[in-house]
């Protein structure tokens, strides 16, 4: 009887032991992963927010430069659309996971799971806040564009590239369409195939550890 309580012990610690090693190269492998997933989120906030700088400059040039006065207000609404943009990278830097060593094991999952859910929820309506509404105000821009004869302006660099006949409004139109529809997908492609997945396997590990 003796012998099988000892054999049972020792059964169950080994295990113990292996679990918490498994449970440890789940955490590391996981680790990895975040901070790879840390680093391509922050080349994206460092370019989107310089993308958007430079376009609040442009904007400013043209809404200065442009006589058309449905264009100026579409100029406008884009700077205000830029200052937006910047301020949500900037609000989604400051939800970036930080290591706190201090914490348990489970603390850390929790910080990561609601920074990666963070993303995931950024990334998720990525349509309303990022490609609808320049979409519009692009569109708003195009049909504002008039005769530049009707108020004398004579700017030659701005006519040879601004889409001023129908026509070429309607191509700009089909294509920027087709470009928003691509950023929507490409963001959509990264939260099933990169945030998704680590985000499942934390709630893995927190049912492990809890279990």
């Amino acid at each position: 009887m003796l012998d099988k309580e000892l054999r049972d012990i020792w059964n169950n610690s080994s295990q113990t032991a292996r679990i918490s090693i498994e449970t440890a190269q789940l955490i590391k492998d996981l680790n990895a992963r975040v901070s790879s997933i840390q680093r391509v989120i922050r080349k994206r906030d460092i370019r989107e927010v310089s993308a958007s700088a430079v376009g609040m400059l442009i904007f400013m040039y043209l809404l200065y430069e442009i006589p058309f006065p449905t264009t100026k207000i579409a100029c406008s609404l884009s700077i205000i659309w830029f200052a937006f943009v910047i301020f949500k990278f900037r609000k989604s830097k400051m939800q970036r996971i930080t290591s706190h060593l201090d914490l348990s094991v489970e603390g850390q999952l929790s910080d990561q799971k609601a920074a990666l859910q963070h993303q995931a929820n950024l990334l998720d309506s990525i349509a309303y806040w990022y490609a609808i509404p320049p979409f519009i105000i692009n569109c708003v821009f195009l049909l504002g564009l008039g005769n530049p004869a009707d108020y004398n302006w004579t700017n030659s660099l701005a006519k040879s590239i601004l889409p001023l006949t129908v026509n070429l409004k309607i191509i700009t139109t089909i294509g920027l369409a087709f470009f928003y529809v691509f950023i929507i997908w490409i963001n959509k492609r990264a939260l099933n195939k990169d945030v998704k997945p680590i985000i499942d396997s934390i709630n893995k590990m927190q049912q492990q550890i809890n279990s």
